[in-house]
């Protein structure tokens, strides 16, 4: 903690790119008390954006004071991100960032933050570059810190700590799959239907006309409850598909 601490008291005003997950939720946690009114949080939504995320993004802004930015944006717009190709990532996150940019100069700030962390450079990450390209800071990155030392911190500040990631809504189709808003929107009512009654971890995984369903192993009987399969499965075919039930993790 005492890396982050000396790196973000070096910075007087910063802008945070805030999705409310757990990453830059630690960060605006750990940045509020010291930057103060020189802290500003911005979180994009758009038809990508997995339902009820912006809202807990607005709450914990509220919670620790932290102003605030909601912005709309459209990813579908953008060729690679409709047509799903492998450079999706990196095309909206250059887009998000450009935007983030013309925000930050408006208000006179510098620095624009990101939540990524250590164990984020292992992966197949075409956003990160397109971060790095645009002079993107990661403080918690910069700071030696990966998933395990950030899990144990935000318990320790009372957040939500071992909250599952929540990715974009692209990420549950194949590449190359033509994505369209009425396609994520569907994804989106289906999982929402598990979420609302509890289930912690959901992707649906579309492959043509079937979906498979992923949650955790913990999370299977209950969901095997034929009171919560049967009218799944039911709004799954309207939506149409049919499920596959072995996406345990």
């Amino acid at each position: 903690m005492t890396n982050l601490t000396n790196y973000l008291r070096s910075r007087p005003r910063a802008l945070l790119l805030f999705s409310g997950g757990t990453d830059s939720s630690l960060l605006l946690a750990a940045a509020a008390p010291l930057l103060g009114p020189g802290l500003t949080a911005l979180t994009f939504t758009g038809p990508h954006t997995v339902p009820g995320e912006v809202a807990g993004a607005v709450a914990l802004a509220r919670r620790f004071r932290v102003r605030h930015l909601v912005r709309e944006t459209d990813p579908l717009r953008l060729p690679d991100f409709r047509q799903n190709t492998r450079l999706r990532c990196y095309a909206c996150k250059k887009a998000i960032i450009e935007q983030a940019q013309e925000i930050a100069a408006a208000q006179g700030i510098e620095e624009i933050w990101d939540g990524t962390n250590l164990d984020d450079l292992g992966d197949f990450r075409p956003g990160l570059q397109a971060a790095r390209e645009l002079g993107i800071r990661s403080p918690l990155l910069e700071a030696g810190l990966g998933k395990a030392a950030i899990r144990a911190m935000s318990r320790r500040l009372g957040l939500a700590w071992d909250r599952p990631p929540q990715s974009c809504l692209a990420t549950r189709f194949p590449y190359d799959t033509l994505l369209t808003e009425t396609t994520l929107a569907r994804v989106g009512q289906a999982e929402s239907w598990l979420r609302r009654r509890g289930f912690s971890y959901v992707r649906l995984r579309i492959r043509g006309e079937r979906a498979r369903l992923e949650l955790t192993h913990q999370e299977w009987p209950a969901f095997l409850n034929p009171q919560v399969r049967r009218p799944f499965t039911a709004l799954a075919a309207r939506l149409g598909w049919e499920v596959e039930l072995d996406g345990c993790l």
